[in-house]
């Protein structure tokens, strides 16, 4: 998807607040994997969401005229195409909108921070490993190997602390751990969940919706609040921001190596998951026409190829059509 495709400010927070089509829904969705850029732009409007439902619980109340006017002020008319840089003006303007409209309204009696000041919080002295739009390798300074998926990055302090090695991931990583018993490797995701390893190799998506961690090799510890769990060697877990809740399965799935070793291998694979990894791994997306379409299942292996070959692949295999729009593709 082009990001000269508007998603307005007024459309993002009907979609906090459960308000869009099924359309709508669509389009939020699929802008937030076109680029980090715009999963930072949505995750600051949620933030603010986020710490507004606690100021709520004093005055109820108010919860639904607040919202009324401040979706009133939002609700203008805009130009057919805004360029990004504008969502990042306007992403300031609203923040200072926002927080005056809570203050206004809820006139709450102490400040609630939007940043987590938790003590073991990652330091402010950090430096920053950034993928852009390819994958990109490193080796930390405790010799672990970490390969960054394209749009990732991950904080890591000037010198990790003595008693273990924390760092804080955004985006999607596979990491290599350097066994150290008594210096435990933790990640730090943006949605308050906590992975511990003494030494082991795991993938980590870690985006503003979810968690989802895949253990190659190796004992993995998950927290999130007071909920802790054990992961072992093919298992996966996803935990939802929403409820916090930790789902757990065994793992068949090897399609999330494709961004180590350039291969989409299938494995009784449905096409809803294909298409998933699809819209992560190429610039164009890749949308289901017809829900039939998405039970259906595939065994194979797509070696480094373009998109367009692996999507005539899919058609001959299963009678669909592809339509292409712009830059998305249309399966019906």
């Amino acid at each position: 998807m082009s990001n000269n495709i508007p998603i307005y400010d007024d459309v993002l927070i009907k979609y906090l607040l459960q308000e869009t089509t099924i359309e709508e829904t669509q389009w939020i969705e699929q802008w937030l994997i076109e680029s980090e850029e715009n999963k930072i732009y949505f995750n600051q409007i949620k933030t603010i969401w986020d710490q507004s439902k606690l100021l709520q619980q004093d005055h109820p109340k108010d919860e639904e005229e607040a919202w009324l006017r401040l979706k009133s002020k939002l609700n203008k008319p805009k130009s057919k195409s805004i360029p990004f840089h504008r969502y990042l003006f306007s992403s300031a303007a609203l923040i200072i909108i926002l927080l005056g409209l809570f203050w206004l309204f809820y006139k709450p009696q102490t400040n609630i921070p939007l940043v987590s000041t938790k003590p073991n919080q990652i330091p402010i002295q950090t430096s920053s490993l950034k993928a852009e739009q390819e994958t990109r390798i490193d080796t930390l300074s405790d010799r672990s190997v970490v390969t960054l998926n394209k749009h990732a990055s991950l904080a890591i302090p000037e010198e990790f602390e003595s008693h273990e090695r924390r760092v804080k991931l955004s985006g999607e990583a596979f990491f290599s751990i350097s066994p150290d018993k008594h210096k435990p490797f933790v990640i730090e995701t943006q949605n308050d969940v906590e992975i511990t390893v003494l030494g082991t190799s795991f993938n980590v998506k870690a985006f503003p919706d979810y968690t989802e961690v895949i253990v190659e090799t190796g004992l993995v510890r998950l927290k999130k609040f007071d909920k802790t769990i054990l992961l072992h060697a093919d298992e996966m877990a996803r935990i939802d921001n929403i409820d916090s809740t930790i789902h757990i399965k065994k793992n068949k799935d090897k399609l999330y190596k494709y961004f180590r070793s350039k291969e989409f291998e299938c494995d009784n694979t449905p096409l809803w998951k294909v298409v998933e990894v699809l819209n992560e791994a190429y610039t164009d997306s890749v949308v289901i026409g017809n829900n039939d379409l998405k039970k259906l299942s595939l065994t194979t292996r797509f070696n480094n190829e373009s998109l367009e070959s692996i999507l005539e692949v899919l058609s001959e295999t299963f009678e669909f059509q592809v339509q292409k729009k712009g830059n998305i593709y249309i399966l019906k």
